[in-house]
């Protein structure tokens, strides 16, 4: 869809234009080779239970005050600088977990929009300027090829003023394909969902979720955040991006 993210860099023309239609974006190989195998070695090495059809069994918590090769996508140079300009400059993580899926298994249906307005997840441009409740930011760690599954969307759904009809055509949902190393980047007033897992290997993505520094969509600041924010293991910009939520005060990421 775009090219390549080489170094850190905003959200292009090109892309802003994208995103703001359709409500998400991919950037192509947003992660080298080497960083991929990593993190499927780091992955491998939490030992997390073979995924059933639960959406219980499919996801896994916990992972970021273990290994760094985690904890460097917090501020990945292909995801902070359109974090900053979707979220703001406060921008903070709200929660993160991985998605695993076995051949054949179904994820979460479609879900999310911000019709009727919900104030976690909302969409809205003012003054040429783009303002989200949360921003989903999405690591594919497995090539999920046209056909496969995965992620699927209404495209231009966060921009909808009534509610989704049920009974809806179903040519409406488009699945999302994205390689190994590609990042995905939608919010979440995007009606979106996981299509039937159909390639002949586990489904590996990672999802790093933000929102505006005075907002919380999920709990893992007061259970898991706060303790990670004051363990050392964090870099001060990443330390900003853990700040509790807050109007004031609160430090700009960069």
């Amino acid at each position: 869809m775009f090219p390549p993210v080489s170094a850190p860099q905003p959200l292009s023309d090109l892309e802003r234009y994208f995103f703001d239609l359709y409500g998400y974006l991919v950037r192509h190989d947003a992660l080298s080779p080497a960083e991929v195998e990593d993190l499927n070695a780091a992955v491998d090495r939490l030992s997390v239970p073979s995924p059933g059809s639960g959406l219980d069994t499919q996801r896994f918590v916990g992972f970021l005050d273990g290994e760094q090769v985690f904890r460097d996508l917090l501020d990945h140079e292909a995801i902070l600088e359109p974090i900053l300009e979707m979220c703001g400059p406060k921008a903070r993580l709200d929660h993160a977990y991985g998605i695993i899926m076995s051949p054949g298994t179904d994820g979460l249906g479609l879900h999310g929009g911000g019709t009727p307005h919900d104030p976690a997840q909302f969409y809205e441009v003012r003054g040429n300027h783009i303002y989200n409740g949360l921003v989903a930011v999405q690591w594919a760690l497995v090539d999920h090829n046209r056909g496969d599954g995965g992620f699927c969307c209404v495209p231009g759904s966060h921009r909808a003023n009534f509610p989704r009809p049920s009974g809806h055509p179903h040519s409406w949902v488009v699945e999302v394909p994205m390689m190994a190393g590609d990042v995905l980047i939608f919010t979440e007033a995007l009606t979106h969902g996981t299509l039937t897992w159909s390639a002949p290997y586990v489904r590996r993505s990672l999802l790093y979720k933000y929102a505006p520094g005075h907002a919380t969509w999920g709990t893992q600041y007061q259970s898991t955040l706060a303790a990670l924010a004051a363990s050392g293991l964090l870099s001060e910009r990443q330390q900003r991006l853990m700040q509790i939520p807050a109007v004031s005060p609160h430090n700009p990421v960069r």
